[in-house]
């Protein structure tokens, strides 16, 4: 392996690590604030009872928390187990796994502030059009109000079981975490700080290698030909984020070795919206929840619409 690599790898890996390292933990502690005074939870609970106004509330808790697709399906799972309307449940699907205070955060730091303001407005308008999009389609009979696959599991004592439960009767694996209450806040926001550290510090840290491998390997005239500014890059990174199964923190530095090497800023705004809500984990789970049509609608309505925010950043720069 020439020398010249592995400077150039090293290079990338550790300039990139002390870029984002501060940032980092920042986030971190930001999580554990959240979950530790469960401002996430606040909210999410007036989604039940907003009517239309739901969708709005969705979309808000869904930009407050830092959960992924597949870790935003328990949550999707129990307030579809309680009534909760269709189009705020997606319009909560499509912002969660965009939009997050931790990921904000690395964006701004790994990305810069333009890239920050691309991922904040443009999750917000993805969850808005997915939810107003849920509730058009309902009104004219396409849609149903119930479109679950899913049915209740109830415990001896009566009591609704946990979405892990509810998930597995149905074949489908969801994530579960076990939280010990604490009696002290402070403890519990120093292990939520934990969890989060533990669970996005390995794929930041594993998107920063891959990224040096990108810079270092990846010829800048492939980036330019597909992604480049071409009228079909947007396109090909829409087609591309699909079946990535990457969410929005690891996602960071793969499209700053991607924009380093060439990739339009079009062609970038498409993949860092379509990448993480259209992970192909996710999709399988979400298949397994909701009847097919509403998976149809879901991923329509969220890659049209990064498609059409790539095409609309690269016309504004």
């Amino acid at each position: 392996m020439p020398e010249g690599f592995v400077a150039r790898f090293l290079d990338v890996v550790v300039t990139e690590t002390g870029r984002m390292w501060w940032i980092f933990l920042l986030s971190v502690l930001l999580v554990g604030l959240i979950k530790g005074y469960k401002l996430d939870l606040h909210i999410r609970d007036f989604v039940r009872r907003s009517g239309p106004v739901g969708i709005l509330l969705a979309v808000l808790v869904g930009m407050v928390s830092p959960l992924c697709a597949c870790g935003i399906l328990p949550v999707v799972i129990s307030l579809a187990m309680v009534g909760t309307p269709l189009a705020p449940l997606l319009a909560l699907l499509a912002t969660s796994p965009t939009m997050g205070p931790d990921a904000l955060l690395l964006t701004w730091r790994g990305l810069g502030g333009d890239w920050a303001l691309i991922k904040l407005v443009g999750s917000g308008i993805l969850g808005l059009a997915v939810g107003w999009a849920t509730l058009y389609l309902q009104a004219r009979g396409w849609l149903g109000e119930d479109e679950i696959r899913l049915e209740p599991v109830y415990r001896e004592d009566g009591s609704l079981a946990p979405a892990s439960e509810i998930g597995a009767a149905a074949g489908i694996r969801v994530k579960s975490m076990q939280v010990v209450p604490r009696a002290h806040r402070l403890r519990f926001i120093f292990d939520r700080c934990l969890d989060a550290g533990l669970f996005t510090g390995k794929y930041l840290l594993l998107a920063i290698v891959l990224e040096g491998l990108l810079v270092t390997l990846v010829p800048t005239s492939w980036i330019a030909g597909a992604l480049g500014r071409q009228l079909w890059s947007p396109l090909v990174a829409a087609v591309v984020g699909l079946p990535l199964p990457a969410n929005q923190i690891p996602m960071i530095p793969i499209l700053a070795g991607l924009l380093e090497r060439g990739m339009d800023m079009g062609a970038g705004t498409t993949l860092l919206l379509a990448g993480p809500v259209s992970s192909l984990p996710a999709m399988v789970a979400l298949a397994g929840i909701f009847r097919r049509r509403v998976l149809v609608v879901f991923l329509s309505v969220s890659l049209a619409f990064s498609l059409a925010a790539g095409l609309l950043v690269r016309l504004l720069t």
